[in-house]
C-alpha cells in the first residue's frame, strides 16, 4: 500500500504501541479529516487516515503518541494514546434521518442511501443508520494492520468504542471488527 504522508503538530512523546485502535473520521472526505488534524483547534491526531478508496495517508510516526483515543482505559491501562496506534477510516459513523428522509451526519452532509445500513451499536439499546464502509477500506485496514502486529508484537485491535465505551461508538457497527480483528492478529485464514 502506497502511503503519503502529512504532518500533525499533535504528537508527543516516544510510543512502544502494545495496541491498534480503530476510529472513524465523523466525515465523509480524508482531506476534511487532514486538515482537522493540522488545525491549530483540533487538539486531535491519527497515526493514519484509511480514505473511501483505501488510499493512506500517513500524519504521525508510529514510534510517536498521537492523540485519537482520548480519555480511554482497557486492561487497567488509561491513556490508550500512549500506548496504541490509531487509524482514522473515512466514515460518517452514526447518522440520523432529517425531516426530507435524507440520512445525513454531525455536520447535516448527507450520506447516499445505497451507504447506509441499519443497525444497533453494542452500547445503546436502539437502532440507528451507520455510514457503511468500502471494502477498499476493510482490505487496506487489514493489510496495515498485520504488518503493524508484526513489527510492533501488537496485544490486540480495539474499536475507540472498546477503550473509551460511554463517551464514543466508533468505529460502530457496520465495522467487521471481528473479522478485523481475527484476520489482524492471525486467528483467521
Amino acid at each position: 500500500v502506497a502511503v503519503r504522508f502529512v504532518s500533525t503538530p499533535y504528537c508527543v512523546g516516544a510510543l512502544a504501541p502494545s495496541y491498534l485502535i480503530m476510529n472513524y473520521t465523523g466525515g465523509t472526505t480524508a482531506s476534511g479529516a487532514i486538515d482537522w488534524f493540522r488545525n491549530p483547534n483540533a487538539d486531535a491526531s491519527a497515526h493514519l487516515i484509511v480514505d473511501r478508496n483505501g488510499s493512506v495517508t500517513q500524519m504521525v510516526n508510529f514510534n510517536r503518541v498521537a492523540w485519537h483515543a482520548g480519555v480511554s482505559a482497557w486492561n487497567g491501562i488509561s491513556g490508550l494514546n500512549r500506548h496504541s496506534i490509531g487509524i482514522e477510516i473515512v466514515n460518517a459513523g452514526k447518522l440520523r434521518r432529517r425531516s426530507d428522509g435524507k440520512w445525513v451526519n454531525w455536520a447535516d452532509n448527507v450520506i447516499p442511501d445505497d451507504q447506509v445500513g441499519v443497525a444497533k451499536h453494542k452500547h445503546e439499546s436502539a437502532d440507528a443508520g451507520w455510514h457503511i464502509y468500502t471494502q477498499q477500506q476493510i482490505d487496506v485496514v487489514v493489510d496495515i494492520g498485520i504488518q503493524l502486529r508484526k513489527r510492533y508484537n501488537l496485544f490486540d485491535v480495539l474499536g475507540h468504542d472498546d477503550v473509551s465505551p460511554n463517551r464514543k461508538v466508533d468505529p460502530g457497527p457496520l465495522f467487521p471488527m471481528i473479522s478485523v480483528n481475527s484476520k489482524i492478529m492471525g486467528r483467521a485464514g
